[in-house]
């Protein structure tokens, strides 16, 4: 049968091709490979959140920093003035208000002294009137009495509308302190932010920022590789989706550590991918061609080691194979 089919070349290759295909397609679905994968763990992007100047730089490239060690800062001097400007206007609109409240019981006493000058008027007038009915008194002294009736209600009236005043002032006084003291609380907290430590313990990643750099808010100065979460992200085709589970067995071979097989487990898949560069960079995006070759779409899936060796070291983007049994 050999001969047979050595002489017929054609059938052959056909068949050697056929019978591979086959293989291929049965060994797919017990395990999946890829040798698109990389090592990542999480990384700490530092940014600006206020202007200004850079004026001490505390870091290198490449240096292991500790958790609230400190990073860089920022020109501080502005900011401590607006802290005291801030400071002297609260301090100016609480005085205000000890000067509001003064008014107010100013008030509140001249409106006392005024309903006690109405109340003798109308006292006053009584008597008159009594005195006036059994006819001892002219008629020209009941209408001085009336009138100083009126005039005593009209200076309560006035009286008690000084009164209301400064209760408004009051008002307007007890809301230039609550002002004051949310900008008393804006400068401190820009002040705060011109000392930026270091949020968790890793290695400073090569930055090009400088002492007399210009930040504004938003400006991204330096990152941080920390060690927390260190992964293998593995680029899986796309046919793998359905058999791949949390918690399947991994063989991984990593690019800084070669020829040395690690253990790992299945530790996340990603629920979808963009379609496309432009979309927004929620979801991730994985490049379907290589070189000319289009590719199956394939999603992002996370291998954790089982013991990350000791002494390994953690490099960021080293290159990575993965095996994942089903």
């Amino acid at each position: 049968m050999l001969s047979r089919l050595l002489r017929h070349p054609v059938t052959l290759i056909v068949g050697v091709i056929l019978g591979l295909f086959l293989l291929y397609e049965t060994c797919v679905r017990f395990f999946a490979y890829t040798g698109d994968a990389y090592v990542m763990s999480d990384i700490v992007v530092l940014s600006s959140e206020i202007e200004g100047p850079v004026s001490k730089l505390a870091v290198q490239n490449n240096q292991p920093v500790a958790a609230h060690q400190l990073l860089f800062e920022i020109e501080r001097t502005p900011y401590a003035l607006k802290v005291q400007e801030t400071q002297a206007a609260l301090a100016q609109a609480r005085a205000d208000l000890d000067l509001a409240q003064d008014e107010v019981t100013a008030a509140k006493a001249n409106v006392a002294a005024a309903q006690a000058v109405e109340t003798n008027a109308q006292d006053q007038l009584a008597r008159v009137k009594t005195l006036e009915t059994e006819g001892y008194s002219p008629e020209a002294t009941l209408d001085v009495a009336t009138r100083d009736v009126a005039t005593a209600g009209a200076n309560v009236m006035a009286a008690q509308a000084q009164l209301s005043v400064a209760a408004r002032r009051v008002a307007v006084a007890e809301a230039a302190i609550a002002s004051a003291e949310a900008a008393v609380g804006k400068a401190q907290y820009d002040l705060s932010k011109t000392v930026i430590n270091a949020p968790d313990a890793g290695r400073v990643a090569p930055f090009v920022t400088r002492v007399g750099d210009y930040l504004r808010p938003g400006s991204e100065v330096l990152a941080i590789v920390t060690d927390r979460r260190r992964r293998v992200v593995a680029n899986m085709s796309e046919r793998h989706l359905a058999r791949l589970r949390i918690g399947q067995r991994a063989l991984l071979s990593i690019g800084s550590d070669p020829w040395v097989l690690h253990w790992g487990h299945v530790s996340g898949i990603a629920g979808g991918v963009a379609r496309s560069p432009d979309n927004p960079q929620v979801i991730p995006y994985v490049e379907p061609t290589t070189d000319w070759v289009r590719l199956p779409r394939r999603f992002p899936v996370e291998v954790t080691l089982d013991d990350w060796p000791e002494g390994l070291g953690l490099f960021n983007g080293a290159d990575a194979r993965v095996l994942i049994w089903f």
